[in-house]
């Protein structure tokens, strides 16, 4: 067999193949090739071997067709009373980082799809990086309350400087073509595998050496930093420590040596991992990511509307921008011309605001048309409408057209010909709209729950599957019903306003003039009164699951997304604290606080909320 081109490793989480002297060593991990404690360990064993082999010069590191690295990797406890530590996981990548810079032959990256996270690290770690054209950058760890791992954030200073590491760092996504602009990449060609073995090739007999063409600018180094200093809070909110410790890790990559710079940036890595915003933080981004399994397909076809204009201009241009050509109906002429100007005004706003260029308004538009009735031999392949056009569209639609209503009305199924065809699509009341809630009904509508969802996130909106009935709306409820409660016990609306897990507004009112004696602080009473009501939300099975119920308030009411949500806060406790807790709560308003019978249930089993959301939704 020709060991050129021979596998020398059995498929598994890195496969490898020689050609012409190197190395190629594919990531094959699960989920994206997120650096779990396995996929790194396998490819520091997998490094070490060919960087000792010695028929081999180079080393080429690649993701394949399921691209580099899709995002972090979930290396943090549930929420919980137990103490938080390191996970393992973070050296062992810093290390394998480190081995990388250091090798003494040249590691290249052939890099596709998504480079995120721990894969950004390895990434920045080798000798140069080629890209594919799609290939983008992210690096999610800000909004996660952490610092880029494996030294990600010194390497990205030194390769960029300090303002483009501050614009990827803080979660805006990097093209491919923009990364060759920042010096991030060194081409973006079609067979990225290809080319950086041909770079391994040029370096091998060049002697080692890191350039850091980040650090050429010192005052234009310096100065993105104070000018990112200078946007931060005074008085800067604990949660918001490590922005901070971030531009402390990017300062260092100026000011300390090199090996200095990693260790600090280490330091304050790790700093950030242990502080209880970081295990809440990756609950919601868990969350959030487990509401959406399995991912639909995007909507393929055309996507029929029906809404008043001011819904119209809002969420045309988002659908236009994510590619989708979509039917504006209208009853009339004179109203469809008004709802379509309305969608032209708010592209027209977003040019004038710099976030659409002309080019890309005029291409979209060329996307969007306006109907008074629809081809029947062209349907669109899903359809929206608000409660004023809902059985209106509805009777235009061919009977397989799956049909979101917006917002209905009570006894909104009664004026449909096919309620099977149809669930509701309830928006939070936030803005801008994150979150909406999908209400199902049974077995019956499941068919047409994949392309709503689908629907949903074209729309830039996590799609919550809810059973019967919403759940925001019930939680908010009760977080009002414990305001109002508490005001007539004497608390000042000022001491409610200074409870920020409850939803805006809900802390006006007039207070008693006798104070009451209060068992528990006023935080710890409307997240008790939250949580029960969350309990109750699962044992009628109108939520799927407790972080369900966590995303509805972070994304849909505002409830502070470093606090991880209600049903996460209570494992925090643990469920005898919480059972405690309620019980003393309940001698202010017993409807409101005697603890539900699941946490008797859950108490008995040994149960935390974090057990009931491994349970798979039907």
């Amino acid at each position: 067999m020709n060991r050129q081109n021979a596998p020398l490793a059995a498929p598994g989480l890195v496969q490898r193949r020689d050609r012409e002297g190197v190395a190629v060593l594919r990531l094959n991990g699960p989920d994206g090739n997120r650096m779990s404690p396995a996929l790194v360990g396998d490819l520091a064993a997998a490094l070490e071997a060919v960087l000792t082999d010695p028929v081999i010069t180079g080393v080429v590191l690649t993701g394949g067709a399921q691209g580099f690295c899709a995002g972090a990797f979930a290396d943090l406890p549930l929420p919980g009373p137990d103490p938080q530590t390191l996970p393992p996981v973070m050296a062992a990548l810093a290390d394998l980082c480190d081995r990388i810079e250091g090798a003494a032959k040249p590691v290249v990256a052939a890099l596709s799809g998504r480079v995120a996270s721990g894969g950004l690290a390895l990434a920045l770690a080798a000798e140069a990086r080629i890209a594919a054209p799609g290939t983008v950058f992210l690096c999610p760890e800000a909004r996660l309350g952490r610092l880029p791992p494996g030294g990600a954030a010194v390497r990205l200073a030194w390769r960029v400087g300090a303002g483009p590491a501050l614009t990827l760092i803080g979660g805006r996504a990097m093209g491919a073509r923009n990364a060759l602009a920042a010096g991030l990449v060194e081409a973006v060609v079609d067979d990225p595998v290809a080319a950086a073995i041909a770079r391994v090739l040029d370096l091998v007999p060049a002697p080692r050496s890191r350039a850091r063409p980040g650090l050429d600018d010192p005052a234009g180094f310096a100065g993105a930093l104070a000018e990112a200093r200078a946007a931060l809070p005074a008085p800067l909110p604990s949660h918001r420590l490590p922005d901070l410790w971030l531009l402390d890790a990017l300062e260092a990559a100026q000011l300390l040596p090199p090996e200095q710079a990693l260790a600090f940036d280490r330091a304050r890595a790790e700093d950030a991992t242990l502080r209880p915003e970081a295990r809440m933080l990756a609950h919601v981004a868990l969350a959030a990511r487990r509401a959406q399994e399995p991912e639909p397909r995007p909507v393929d076809g055309a996507v029929c509307l029906a809404l008043d204009a001011p819904t119209a201009a809002r969420l045309v241009p988002i659908l236009l921008r994510e590619g989708v050509s979509v039917l504006v109906m209208g009853r009339d002429r004179e109203t469809l011309a008004a709802t379509l100007e309305r969608v032209a005004e708010a592209q027209f706003a977003q040019v004038r605001a710099g976030r659409l260029t002309q080019a890309e308004a005029e291409e979209d538009w060329t996307r969007v048309a306006g109907r008074l009735r629809l081809d029947p031999d062209q349907p669109p392949a899903v359809a929206l409408a608000d409660a004023a056009h809902l059985a209106w569209l509805e009777a235009a639609l061919p009977a397989n057209v799956p049909l979101a209503a917006w917002e209905p009305a009570s006894e909104w199924l009664a004026g449909l010909a096919h309620p099977e065809r149809a669930l509701a699509l309830l928006p939070a009341p936030t803005r801008p709209v994150r979150l909406c809630e999908l209400v199902e009904r049974g077995p019956e509508t499941a068919p047409v729950r994949a392309p709503l969802t689908a629907l949903a996130l074209q729309v830039r909106m996590t799609a919550l599957r809810v059973q019967e009935g919403p759940v925001l709306t019930p939680l908010i409820r009760a977080a009002a019903r414990a305001a109002a409660r508490l005001r007539a016990l004497g608390a000042r609306p000022e001491a409610l306003a200074a409870v920020e897990i409850l939803p805006q507004g809900l802390a006006e009112g007039q207070a008693a003039e006798d104070r009451a004696d209060l068992p528990l602080p006023l935080d710890r009473l409307v997240l008790l009164a939250v949580v029960n009501e969350g309990m109750r939300l699962l044992a009628a099975g109108r939520a799927l699951r407790p972080s369900d119920l966590d995303l509805a308030l972070v994304m849909g009411a505002g409830w502070p997304h470093w606090r991880g949500g209600p049903m996460a806060e209570a494992d925090a406790l643990g469920p005898m604290v919480l059972r405690h807790d309620l019980r003393i709560a309940a001698a202010l308003d017993p409807d409101l606080w005697t603890p539900e019978p699941i946490l008797d249930e859950m108490i008995r089993r040994g149960w935390r909320f974090a057990d009931l959301n491994e349970t798979t939704p039907a």
